[in-house]
Parts: structure tokens; sequence; C-alpha cells
């Protein structure tokens, strides 16, 4: 039972990240994002320089920006190993669902006129 629910919350993994990816991190690397941040965040602080309430949300956007980056990058550097625990899932639930169907029991015989008592 733990087996199929470690099963069962894996594939709730992969199709929540599949479904998440940013496209925004492919081929870069962690550095790659926070130097974006850093940039985007020099540009909030030199256009709204004497404006806080207006280089908040600038800063907030710079903020999105990187963690949505970061966390593509941290996806591809997951999706091998995501994919393996796919594989490994799907051959699990294939062999259960072959064991059952040996140990399944035929249907009883329905009743009709010949075999009733």
């Amino acid at each position: 039972m733990i087996l199929l629910q470690r099963s069962l919350g894996i594939l709730a993994l992969m199709g929540f990240m599949t479904l998440a990816t940013p496209v925004m991190a492919e081929g870069k690397s962690s550095a790659q994002c926070g130097h974006e941040f850093d940039q985007c965040q020099t540009r909030c602080n030199t256009d709204f320089e004497d404006d806080a309430a207006r280089r908040a949300p600038c800063v907030a956007k710079c903020s999105g920006l990187y963690a949505a980056c970061d966390a593509g990058v941290a996806y591809e550097n997951a999706k091998p190993w995501l994919e393996e625990q796919a594989k490994k899932t799907k051959r699990f639930f294939d062999e259960l669902l072959k064991e059952y169907d040996r140990e399944r029991k035929p249907d009883p015989q329905k009743k009709t006129d010949k075999n009733s008592i």
C-alpha cells in the first residue's frame, strides 16, 4: 500500500512539473537566473529611484521571474530522474495488473433453468 501511495505521489509530481515548467529557464543555469534578477532589480532601482510605491511592484516582478527561472533550472536538472521514476512506476503497475489478472477467479456461473435448484 505504501508503494502504491509513493508511486501515485511520483506520478502526481511528474504531472505537476510537466505542466508548471517555465519555458524561460530553457538552457539557463541558476547563476544566469541570478544575474538576470540582479539586472532587473537594478533597472527597477534606476527607473523608480524616487518612487518607492512604483519600485516595489517592479522588484516583486523581478522576484517572480527569478523564481520561475530557477524552478525551470531545477526541473531540467531533475527531469532525467523523474522520467526514470515514471518508467519504474509504469512497470510496477503493469506487473501488478498482470498478477491481478492471473489471480482473478472466473465469474460464477449465471443462474439458468438447467442449473437452478
